[in-house]
């Protein structure tokens, strides 16, 4: 299981207007980082799909402090800042790169065994601890639905793909798992990084 420190607002409009141009663009960022995630594996897993996770459990999320660096900070490698997601309004975000990653001299990626997915307040200049993984779990991408729920997407060592939605405004945490186990010969996580230029020899 994800261990976490241990490690849906959608849009409304009345009846004949429009949506909010920064609405619509913010729901089609989210349904294609989700629909990205969910193509990548039905190339060899034709019946896997976003509705067939089921909901293991509802908890508090839990935070805890966090030493990534802050988009626009003193010490921010820019190196991580076509990773990071942010929300709708653009003030807050999510880092699981940070941690779990470095570019070394040869450019190939160097992992740390451990991931974690911090919650970055722009406004606040905080960064909060929201996820800590250990080496069989890997977040691969994440989206938000709105300003206050992220979503973050994953799969583990026996291949059995997870995501985790935390709602900010009501402190909840939502874990759900996928029912059956993936065939995959290289990881969403590795064609992402190699897509924003990161060279990486993991799988």
């Amino acid at each position: 299981m994800v261990s976490c420190n241990d490690k849906d607002n959608k849009t409304s409009t009345s009846p004949g207007t429009k949506p909010l141009p920064d609405a619509v663009s913010a729901a089609k960022t989210q349904d294609s980082l989700l629909i990205k995630w969910t193509d990548f594996y039905k190339k060899e897993n034709p019946d896997f799909n976003a509705e067939s996770f089921e909901l293991q459990e509802t908890v508090p999320i839990s935070f805890a402090e966090s030493s990534v660096k802050i988009l626009n900070e003193k010490g921010f490698n820019e190196i991580y800042k076509p990773f990071l997601i942010f929300n709708k309004s653009g003030n807050q975000y999510l880092d699981f790169d940070s941690y779990h990653w470095f570019a070394a001299k040869d450019g190939f990626a160097s992992f740390s065994a451990d991931q974690e997915v911090a919650l970055i307040d722009l406004k606040a200049k905080s960064a909060r601890q929201i996820a800590f993984l250990g080496p069989s779990y890997q977040v691969e991408e994440a989206y938000w639905k709105g300003d206050s729920v992220a979503v973050i997407l994953g799969n583990s060592s026996e291949k059995i793909p997870f995501k985790t939605e935390f709602n900010f405004n009501n402190n909840t945490r939502r874990y759900f798992k996928y029912p059956d186990t993936l065939n995959f010969a290289s990881s969403y996580y590795q064609s992402r990084l190699k897509g924003k230029g990161i060279k990486t020899d993991q799988f």
